[in-house]
């Protein structure tokens, strides 16, 4: 389980005293174990912040972050790496996720490398295999560079870079607001297999109220870095 509890966080624009925007105000979240929580809300409500604040990929103003009972706004350095592993982020753009210096092959190994989850080349190679295929690419697909790859198969090898370490919570930031429509039913239905086969939490950050409506548990709507509304669908 993740919580969020009393979180703000104000950014100020301009060098002497510029504008400043309360992107998150007073929030209280909470995710439960195998649950997905869909964030609706305009461009600008602040789904992004908070959905970034919960991964302590940014640091909250005032309030707590707490994950499986510990509360992460108290670690640093390597206490909250080590954290962290067992949280991962899906971006509205893969692009953020993949060094287009890199083959695909090499960008979904980084996180196994820095952890030291494999023992070898052959039990690394062997892993990328097993995950490349879950999310349905092919061995092939791993020499390419990401601009050699659509959107979808960029998604899917996204996906398989973040179950690298056997994540608990993920933060799906729009993940599938820039595909196509039966691209984006597919990323929809991996997701959801993943769910159901590691139990893993979701929270799934979107503007599209029909998307959220199929794949939640829970919706809370965003406004003005507030949550005004929550519904539950099950």
């Amino acid at each position: 389980m993740i919580e969020g509890k009393k979180i703000r966080k104000v950014f100020k624009s301009g060098i002497f005293g510029g504008k400043t925007v309360v992107a998150v105000d007073n929030v209280d979240i909470t995710v439960y174990d195998g649950e997905t929580v869909a964030l609706v809300g305009e461009s600008g409500s602040g789904k992004s912040t908070l959905g970034r604040i919960l991964l302590m990929l940014i640091k909250p103003d005032e309030g707590r972050v707490i994950f499986d009972g510990v509360d992460l706004t108290k670690l640093k350095g390597r206490e909250l790496r080590r954290f962290r592993t067992k949280m991962q982020l899906i971006p509205q753009n893969p692009e953020e996720a993949l060094d287009p210096r890199w083959r695909i092959y090499d960008s979904i190994a980084e996180p196994i490398r820095i952890h030291k989850l494999a023992g070898s080349r052959n039990e690394e190679e062997e892993l990328i295999l097993e995950l490349i295929r879950a999310v349905g690419l092919k061995e092939e697909h791993l020499n390419r560079y990401p601009h050699e790859l659509s959107g979808g198969e960029l998604q899917r090898a996204v996906i398989a870079r973040a179950l690298t370490l056997n994540p608990k919570f993920i933060v799906c930031d729009e993940p599938t607001s820039m595909l196509d429509i039966s691209t984006q039913a597919s990323i929809v239905r991996l997701l959801v297999e993943f769910q159901k086969r590691l139990g893993i939490s979701y929270l799934f950050i979107t503007h599209d109220l029909e998307l959220a409506e199929v794949i939640a548990d829970r919706i809370l709507v965003m406004r003005n870095g507030k949550i005004v509304d929550e519904r539950s669908l099950h």
